[in-house]
């Protein structure tokens, strides 16, 4: 509850997010999945009010915070541990690799990705490691994602690789993701919450919520009325 209500003061103008950030280093010692949740989602809503070349300072600092709890926890599922402490693995394993672009953590969940019977196929990291992947992927790799989407071996594999199309950096490719939630190939039920996480792309969900204005009539018409409201709910977060 104090993390979120930080964050939230952040959010009505009334904690600059530099204190915010201040505050989070008081968490370096948490092990809570409840308390990381909550600061996962403060240190990423800090990371879209930066520009492009002040990130490098948030991710040496988000590597300082949550590096000693995912060394505690190391980066393989262990046998009988705790649903919870899984978790807790998978978002710390993002949240290092991701807004704290740490480069080791990123080869490590390409190889959990590509090689994920050495793992035990343990669901939170493989879900860490596509979101990981996507995040800095290139063509190669959306072609790889978009195929695994294709060529399933479960159906959660599928909606995981189809949303991770919306991760990837590059402008091409979110405009490929959203041309993709029309093409008819995608369960239209699904459909828009590729868009909503097309929109929320932090580098192109400008373009992305323009692609979406634009066909606009087509998507109220495609798509079940009960998700349009969920579909362009990361409007909020553009600027």
């Amino acid at each position: 509850n104090l993390v979120d209500d930080a964050w939230n003061a952040v959010v009505s103008g009334n904690l600059s997010a530099v204190d915010f950030l201040s505050f989070t280093g008081n968490f370096v010692a948490e092990r809570e999945l409840a308390v990381w949740q909550s600061l996962a989602i403060g240190i990423r809503g800090v990371g879209r009010l930066l520009q492009r070349d002040h990130l490098p300072l948030l991710a040496a600092r988000v590597r300082a915070l949550a590096g000693p709890a995912l060394a505690d926890l190391g980066t393989t599922a262990r046998a009988g541990e705790a649903d919870l402490t899984a978790k807790l693995r998978g978002l710390l394993v993002g949240l290092v690799a991701v807004t704290g672009q740490d480069e080791l953590m990123q080869r490590r969940c390409r190889d959990i990705l590509l090689h994920p019977d050495a793992d035990g196929n343990d669901p939170e990291l493989v879900a860490a490691a596509t979101t990981v992947v996507a995040s800095i992927g290139n063509v190669d790799d959306y072609e790889w994602v978009l195929e695994r989407f294709r060529n399933p071996d479960t159906p959660q594999e599928q909606i995981r690789m189809l949303y991770a199309l919306a991760e990837f950096p590059e402008q091409r490719h979110v405009e490929r993701a959203v041309e993709f939630a029309f093409s008819g190939e995608v369960k239209t039920q699904n459909a828009p919450f590729l868009i909503h996480r097309c929109i929320a792309n932090r580098a192109h969900g400008n373009v992305a919520w323009q692609m979406l204005r634009r066909r606009w009539t087509e998507a109220n018409d495609r798509f079940p009325s009960n998700t349009i409201v969920r579909m362009i709910d990361p409007v909020k977060l553009l600027n």
